[in-house]
This record gives C-alpha cells, structure tokens and sequence, in this order.
C-alpha cells in the first residue's frame, strides 16, 4: 500500500484502510450522526443510481424508472418532456451546474439539460457518442467534458473529441473533477489524467484506476478499493464551503470536515476522520441501511451526507450535541469541574468516576466506588463515596469520613447530594437524612434552623444556602437566621442559580428573582423555559440553559437584556433532538445537569445520557431555502402552479401546496403566507406545507409565500402566484349589474309609491282644507250675512219714520251705508273661501305692495307662465309672503326688498328677499324670537301644504325660500 504525499489534516488516512482493520472494528457507532431512512414505503424511488442537488437545494435521483426530486418530506417524479426517438426515463446520470442548470445522460440515448425555469433542452451531440454519456464536468469557463467512450469536449457549441482511446472505450469505472487550481482531472479502469491547458491533452499521472475524490484542502485523491486510497495531488486551497451545488459519486467523498467516506469496503459504507489514528467506522450494514449494496454518495451543501441503495436512500445528519461516550441514561451521572479545565462524571450505579476530555474517550479515573461528584468552593471537587467525602483541591486531597454506625463501626451509605457553603458541609443520605460536617463532627439537620422540608438547594456567601421548599416557598438561610419569599408562580421547583445568575426554573417555567420578587419569563415557545436544572456561561458571556425542550442558547446581549427588563421575552435557540439531543434534561436526582470546564466546551446530562457541545463549532446552517409553489387543488382537481391560476366557477374551497427544498431539517422549517383580499397579515404556518382557504368569492387574489430554515435564515425573495376564482352565473358582473339595476328600479318604484301616497294624503288634507272652507262659506251666507241684511233693513225702516231729526237721520244712514258696505266685503270673503282669489298671486302682491304703501321700495315678478292654483295653496303662499314682506318692511332696514313667482314645471317657487341688516343667528338657531309667531307660523303654514320652507340671513342678504311640489300646487 502506497502513500505519496501526507496532507496536513489527511495523515491519518495514508495508512490507507485495511481489511484487516475493518474486521477488527465491525460494530463501531456513529455517535455524532442522527440516520433517516427512506424506502419505499416512505414513497423513495428503488434503484437510485445518481444524485445531484442544484443550487436551488432540489435533491435529484436519476433511476432507471425516471427522475425523481425531493425537498426533504416528499419524494416526486419529475415528468420530462417526451421527445420522439428518445427515452427519457432510464436514467443513467445527473449532474448540477454552476448556473443552476441539471444536466441528464439517458441509458444509450443523449444527454438533456433541465433548466431552472423548467425549461428541457435536448444536447445535441453530432459526434459519435459509442456508448453511454457516463460522466460530466461543467469546467470553469462554463464549457462541458463528457466522457463516453472517449474524452469530448463542448464549447461554443462545437464538439470536440480530445482523447480516444481502449481506455475509455472499455473502462466502467471513470470519474472526472476540477480542482480548486482548475486542473481538471480524469480517472477510468486504468489510469488517472490530467489535462495539460496548453496543449489541450490530457497527460497521464498515475498507472491504475480508481475514482478521483477531492478533498476540502483542494488534495486530490484516488480510491482504488477497499484497501487502497492514494495521495495524487498535494493541497492547493480550500474548496468553497458550503458548495453551492453537489453531485454523488460511486467510490467514496470527502466531506467538508475532511473525513473520507467509502462504499462498500467491504461493509456498506465506512468513514475514516483525519484524526482518529486511521480508525475505520463502519456506517451500517443490512439491519442499519436502506438496502443490501450502496451505490452512489453525495454531501448536500447543508452538509448532509446522502447513501443510496438499491432499495431506498439514506441521510446522515451531523448532530450538534455528540455523545460524550459515558454508557447508559444520564439520569445516573452527576458533573463537576476542578476549575483547570477538567470534567469529570461519577456513575452512581456502578461507582465509577471517569475523567471527560475534548475529542478523547473518558477515562477511567478511580477504581473505588464513588456515588457522586459536585463543585465545592474555590475550585474544589467534592468527590462521595459509601463512607466518606473526599475534597479535592489544587494543593492536596482531603478524606471525611462519614459517621459510623450505631456500633461505632464504619458502615456504607446511599448518598444523595453534597453542598458546601464554607462553614457547613452538607450531605444527605438514605441512611441519615440531612446532616452537616462542621467544626470536625457531623451534627444533625435539628442541630440547624432549618425549614421542615428542603426540595431544592443552591449555593450563596459563606454559611448560606438558598433553599426552595417545594410549596411554593423560596427560603434565605443564613447561619440559622431564615428569611422567606413567595415563588408559587414556578411551580415545583427544579434549580436555584442565585448564587451566580438571578435564575429560578421549575415546572411552571424560569423566572428572575431581584430585590426579593420573582419574575416569570416568557418565550415564543414556553416549554424551553420549563425545569432548567444545569445553567453554564461561556467565556463570550452567552448562556446556556438545560430544560425539558433541550439546550437552550441566549446570547450575552439578550440575556442583559432580560435581567434589566424581566418581561421582555427570552432570545433563545434551541438545540433539541433535531440536534442530536437524546431525551431532556435529567430533573429526577436534582443535581446540577451543565457544566462548562473551559468557557468553550459543555457537558451536560440528558435523560438519553451525557453529551457535548463545542460551541465554537457550532455554525448555523446557512443555506437559504426557496420557496416554492407547487400546485392549486380544487373540487378534487388538481392545477400545477404558475403565475396565474385559473379556478373554475364555484370553487368556494381550494388548497394551496407548497414545499422549499430543505434536506437538514424540514420539519423544523417555518413557512409563512398570505392571499391578498382573504388574509388579514401574513400567517405562520409552522412546518406545514399546504394552505387551505374556505368561502372565498369569486376575484382575483395574490398568494405569497416565504420561508426560513431551521437556524431562522429566511428566503431573500417571496414567491407569488396569482390565483383567479371564476365567478359563477350569480356571481358575474352582468349578473350584479342586473340585480343592482332591478334593485335601483324596484327601489324606485317603491319611491313613486310612496311619493303618490304622501301626495294623495296631502291633496285629501288640502280637499278637505277646501270643502271646510266652502262649508264655512255658506254657513257665514246663510247665517251672518242673512242676519245682517235683516238688521239693515229694519235699520232703513227706522231711518224712514224719524222725522225732526235731520242729524239723527243722517248718522243713522251713514250707519246703514257702512253695514252695506260690510255686507259687500263679507260676500267677497265668502266667495273668496269657496272659489278663491281670482287674481293671479302675482296681481295679489301687487295689490298688497300698493296698499300698504311701504316706503321701501318692493320690486314683484314673475317669471314663467302663470298656471291655475289650488285655492288652498295659493292662499297660504299669499299669507306666508305677506307675513315675510311686513316682517321685511319692519325690522331689516333694507333699501330693496324683492318679491319673485316661479313657474316652473317641476315646483311652484316663492322667494322673498331684502338687503337689509339680516335675521340674527340666535334666532335662526331657535326658529323664532321668543313669544313672537311669525317665523313658526310661515313654517307651519308651509308644512300644510307640502312645501319646502327655507330661510337663510347674512347682514345683506336674507332670503325665504317656499317651494311648493307642481303636483300639489297646480290644478
């Protein structure tokens, strides 16, 4: 076995890799990975014989049973357009390029190009392909290499053949890569190549095939079996990481962290890391993978490491938590750290205390029975055994022993805890309860002032404990002297930190205790606030919290921010089993459950056992996803996605599928959308990957869907897609304008008839105004008037018979005259009542105007042609204007007042107007002066008869306004 060059971080591997080495080592675990299969049964294709992942994250499997992609959750066969004379369902490869485009070579049938608008091109190649297109490389000015059955090259679309030879014609095994220097390199059966840019061949490098791997410090490598990897160019420069794009090959890869995966050597799959010493891990054989052979393997730039079978694929994820290598649950392990950077872990069950390094196994540190380790003061470690404590400090080892028995003999103890508060060393067992070690003997817990019963303890000054009691009582020993606080909010409590963070957890949650209150926290999530038990701060002052949710992350900034203000919400990231966290944080012992030797690397206990974190390691995973729409279901139908989506009429109720290609962790995805004219704002839909929408009317609506990873990185751009709900016969526009015009019609007809009911009660009021009027006529006729003919008569007789009595006479016929005359007026006013004026209103203003003389001028007129009036209305109309002229003539100190008649077809129109000083705006307001008629007389008269009564005054102008409807007021 060769090796002719070691790598600065690939030494380990130029051992090479030994059968004899994996038969020594056949069952070796992959702590540090979480494995997901998928089979068929999870809907995976069978027979995947390549992979590829474009740079818009879609997983693409070529098989001979078509192309498939998948997003993480579900697997889709990727329909290609057909195209005469060509088979585009046997599969023989894939392969993603720079700009995004896939690349597809068919079982002796061509080579296409997917697009990633969707696009399907088919490469036409004019020289003679002899067999399959069997592997590509896209080089670094964007042209193509093939190799199938010689060496091609496609630039400037022109093909150009530049190596042929019987080792390509024959060869299976051929590969081809570009290094980080842009040397592109080709491996086949028997040798491996590189081509020469200035002579434009390809020089050999090395007799002997075997698949080309390049490794993350830009080394190339050839894998020639099992047993057999070889060096074929030293380092020349990192490789971009994360790729933007990948594609699987047959042999074996390096992964980013330069660890070398094999296939099928001669187990399923194996891996070497460049510093495990050359010690080969075995990844799975047919109980652990999908399938019986391994064909292909790929690194996703999630970084993912994806095996696929012959009957499903395989994904192994790197966790963030790893396992710390201790056996068993860590419900039996307690921590504790000397304050030099050690850690070490005391197993209760077996008694054995090992010592915790970074990137070592732990080692087996004493071989007497130890029941637990805790933190003492100043650095210490206190370290308890069945009979005695132990107190390990920098500059020796002190032994307590533990009381002896009731026959003064040493005796063995279960023990449940150790405290020290720098006076008082405390312990608890089974045996003897709570007792204390102080001043070189052991008292008893009465010996103390103590609370009846302690649940949990915490550290504070020198002889003081925070103790919380289990109900709901928080209480401050110190020396014997107790002080109680209420922390019923937390629930039954699981930690007290107080001694160096202002943090209490329980069941209820976490909250700040300052100045003798306690203060909840709140978080998005509430449950990783819930039974914190281990608390750490690293050296860049971030915290790190275990609860039941996982190891929670609150960065320095944040966590100030929560000690100055308690109600502002928590910060955080989780690190849960999607991480590699095994159960959650171990409660049932009460011991501290986290620990951080050095600032940098913790250690902490899970009910699924002891794990580590180097949390300067930790990266989050910066792929940004990309949304995308899939389809529109409706009514049973389903409608591929676009940018317009046309729903038939009546599809009241549709869903909207979409995905984002997410491969790390999908189900920790969190999409959001929003269908502009339903949706109020946008709406979280967690990791869900379907919207449904209920009673959407017919319209057109937007749908807007974005997406973030599982470390919150978010799509830079929002997709959209234009959804089009067809109305239905009722729900179109004719329709709507139709019933909008019935209803406008019906409406109106319902308004004439409510207008002619009003008009026939107002014309019945003014018929009977008329016929109470002729009534009163020929009562006045038939009574007054008669009676006073009858008086005028028997006044002549008695003119007649005096005699003597000129002057007596004369007055009595003046007398008679004058009743005469009254008699005549009575018989007009009569008339008047029965038939009405028969001056026109205009001639009846002029009379007025002339009789009474005013000396301000009064101009009358009349515009329009004079049309018959009913009786009543035009009497009311001559008393509201004569009304309006004398209050005109009275009060408004006018120099002109105007008096005009309107006929028009539309209404009958009274406007009387002055120029004179105007009607104040109090009385206005109030519709009259008080104990004064006129103006509320003119409105009610105006009433009566169906007019519109207006008055507006300003000092210059004011002007009545009496409109009478033509209906009521003509004849």
């Amino acid at each position: 076995m060769i090796c002719n060059y070691v790598g600065r971080s690939l030494a380990a591997i130029c051992m090479a890799v030994s059968l004899h080495a994996l038969a020594a080592d056949n069952d070796t675990e992959l702590l540090d990975y979480s494995r997901t299969q998928w089979t068929g049964a999870e809907g995976a294709p069978s027979g995947i014989g390549s992979m590829a992942q474009t740079r818009d994250g879609w997983l693409w499997l070529g098989t001979a049973d078509g192309l498939y992609r998948f997003d993480g959750v579900r697997f889709e066969r990727y329909q290609l357009p057909p195209q005469q004379g060509l088979n585009r369902d046997r599969i023989n490869l894939v392969r993603a390029a720079p700009n995004g485009d896939l690349y597809i070579t068919y079982h002796a049938e061509g080579m296409s190009v997917l697009h990633p608008d969707g696009r399907v091109e088919t490469v036409n190649a004019p020289l003679p392909i002899r067999n399959s297109v069997g592997e590509i490389a896209i080089d670094s000015d964007g042209s193509m290499w093939v190799v199938a059955g010689n060496i091609q090259h496609f630039k400037d679309g022109k093909w150009q053949v530049v190596d042929d030879g019987e080792e390509w014609r024959t060869s299976r095994g051929i590969s081809m890569l570009l290094d980080t220097q842009g040397g592109l390199w080709a491996g086949s059966d028997h040798a491996a190549w590189r081509l020469d840019r200035k002579t434009g061949r390809f020089a050999k490098m090395t007799d002997g095939g075997g698949q080309l791997l390049i490794a993350p410090d830009g080394a190339v490598w050839q894998v020639r079996g099992a047993d057999d990897v070889r060096l074929l160019s030293a380092p020349t420069g990192s490789r971009p990481d994360p790729y933007p794009y990948s594609e699987s090959t047959f042999g074996g890869m390096f992964d980013r962290e330069g660890t070398l995966w094999l296939l099928n050597c001669p187990a399923l799959a194996c891996r070497v890391r460049p510093h495990g010493n050359g010690k080969v891990e075995r990844v799975g054989d047919v109980h652990r993978l999908s399938g019986r052979e391994t064909q292909t393997i790929l690194e996703d730039r999630e970084g993912n490491i994806w095996i696929a079978t012959e009957n499903g694929i395989d994904r192994f994820r790197r966790n963030r938590l790893r396992q710390s290598g201790l056996p068993g649950a860590g419900v039996k392990f307690s921590l504790a750290t000397d304050g030099r950077g050690k850690i070490w872990a005391a197993d209760i069950v077996s008694g054995s205390l090992w010592r915790l390094g970074v990137g070592a196994a732990p080692q087996l540190a004493q071989p007497a029975p130890v029941t637990l380790v805790a933190n003492g003061r100043k650095g210490a470690v206190l370290v308890g055994g069945k009979r005695s404590i132990e107190v390990w400090r920098a500059d020796g080892k002190q032994v307590i022993p533990l009381p002896p028995g009731a026959d003064g003999r040493p005796r063995d103890y279960h023990m449940l805890g150790i405290l020290d508060d720098g006076k008082v060393l405390w312990t608890a067992t089974l045996e003897t309860g709570l007792i204390g070690w102080r001043d070189g003997q052991w008292l008893p817990a009465s010996a103390f002032n103590l609370p009846a019963k302690i649940f949990q303890s915490g550290p504070a000054g020198e002889g003081q404990l925070w103790l919380a009691t289990g109900d709901g009582t928080l209480v401050f020993y110190d020396n014997d002297k107790l002080a109680t606080y209420d922390i019923h909010a937390l629930g039954m409590a699981a930690s007290v930190f107080l001694s160096g963070e202002p943090l209490l957890s329980g069941t209820g949650g976490s909250g700040i205790f300052k100045n003798g209150k306690l203060t909840m926290l709140t978080a998005a999530n509430p449950d990783v606030l819930r039974n914190v038990s281990g608390l750490a701060k690293t050296a860049d002052g971030d915290r790190w919290l275990n609860g039941s949710a996982g190891l929670l992350h609150v960065r320095a900034a944040d966590w100030q921010r929560v000690l100055d203000d308690p109600t502002q919400p928590v910060r955080y990231e989780l690190l849960g089993a999607l991480d590699g966290y095994a159960g959650r944080a171990v409660i049932e012992t009460r011991w501290p459950s986290l620990m951080s030797p050095d600032g940098r690397h913790l250690w902490l206990l899970g009910t699924g056992g002891v794990m580590q974190v180097d949390t300067a390691l930790l990266r989050p995973n910066y792929a940004v996803p990309l949304p995308v729409l899939v389809a529109v279901a409706a009514d049973d139908k389903i409608y591929p996605a676009s940018r317009a989506v046309l729903l038939p009429a009546g599809s009241e109720r549709f869903r909207i599928d979409y995905t984002a290609p997410l491969l790390r962790a999908p189900e920790a995805a969190r999409f959001e959308y929003w269908l502009e004219g339903v949706d109020p704002h946008w709406q979280q839909a967690g990791a869900r990957r379907s919207a449904f929408y209920t009673n959407v009317g017919a319209g057109e609506y937007v749908f807007h869907l974005r997406v973030l990873n599982e470390d919150g990185v978010a799509s830079t751009q929002d997709v959209a897609m234009r959804v089009v709900v067809a109305p239905t016969l009722t729900q179109s526009l004719w329709f709507r304008i139709a019933c909008g015009v019935a209803l406008a019609g019906l409406l109106y007809l319902l308004y004439r008839s409510r207008v002619r009911y009003l008009t026939r009660q107002l014309a019945a009021r003014l018929e009977a105004r008329t016929a109470e009027r002729e009534r009163i006529a020929v009562e006045l006729h038939d009574t007054v008037l008669q009676s006073m003919h009858g008086v005028i008569l028997s006044a002549e007789n008695a003119a007649d018979q005096m005699t003597g009595q000129p002057e007596a006479r004369d007055r009595m016929v003046k007398v008679i005259q004058n009743a005469n005359d009254a008699i005549m007026e009575g018989r007009d006013r009569v008339q008047s009542l029965r038939h009405g004026s028969e001056d026109e209103l205009v001639d009846m203003f002029d009379k007025l105007v002339e009789r009474e003389a005013a000396a301000v001028p009064i101009r009358v007129e009349q515009t329009g042609v004079s049309r018959a009036l009913h009786l009543v209305v035009k009497d009311e109309l001559f008393v509201i204007g004569r009304e309006a002229l004398r209050n005109a003539v009275r009060h408004a100190r006018a120099n002109s007042i105007a008096v005009r008649i309107t006929y028009s077809g539309k209404e009958l129109l009274l406007e009387i107007g002055d120029d004179g000083v105007g009607i104040p705006a109090e009385v206005l307001a109030a519709g009259g002066r008080p104990g004064h008629m006129g103006l509320a007389a003119m409105r009610r008269r105006a009433a009566q008869i169906g007019a519109k009564y207006s008055l507006e005054s300003l000092p210059g102008q004011t002007l009545l306004r009496i409109a009478v409807p033509a209906r009521l007021a003509y004849l």
